[in-house]
């Protein structure tokens, strides 16, 4: 029996993202995010999430798109990456996608990728290509 994984897919800009959703711990919409003075470039900042600081990562930058205001469908993935917790806003949560472990397809090689590493894999999904974050190097400085 083929192996069958399933992956929450979202949107940032125009692309479709998808990450592991054993990593989610849960998807909330945006609360007030604390600026932490001289933080690494990719952590936005900080919210309060029931007592628990976690740091919020905004993938429009992280991805090199201009920011934006936040809208009704911009939500607040958090989930788990190294034993940490971690937030990522995203533009909008779109499904969960269950796909054949064997349709992830190593991410080609781009000339023009600034970091290599970011995307661990793409796969098909009804007709689209989605890009299979690596969260590991989403939350490292550039």
């Amino acid at each position: 029996m083929e192996d069958i994984i399933q992956l929450a897919a979202f949107r940032v800009g125009d692309e479709r993202y998808v990450i592991d959703i054993m990593r989610i711990r849960e998807i909330i919409n945006p609360t007030k995010i604390t600026a932490v003075p001289y933080a690494d470039g990719v952590i936005e900042g900080v919210v309060n999430l029931r007592s628990v600081i976690i740091p919020i990562v905004d993938l429009r930058k992280r991805l090199g798109l201009s920011p934006r205001a936040n809208t009704r469908q911009t939500k607040f993935i958090i989930a788990s990456v190294e034993s940490r917790v971690y937030g990522f806003r995203v533009d909008e949560v779109l499904e969960v996608v269950r796909v054949p472990r064997s349709s992830i397809e190593p991410s080609p090689r781009l000339e023009s990728e600034e970091e290599p590493g970011l995307f661990l894999g793409v796969c098909r999904y009804e007709d689209q290509l989605l890009l299979l974050l690596n969260l590991k190097k989403v939350i490292r400085p550039r």
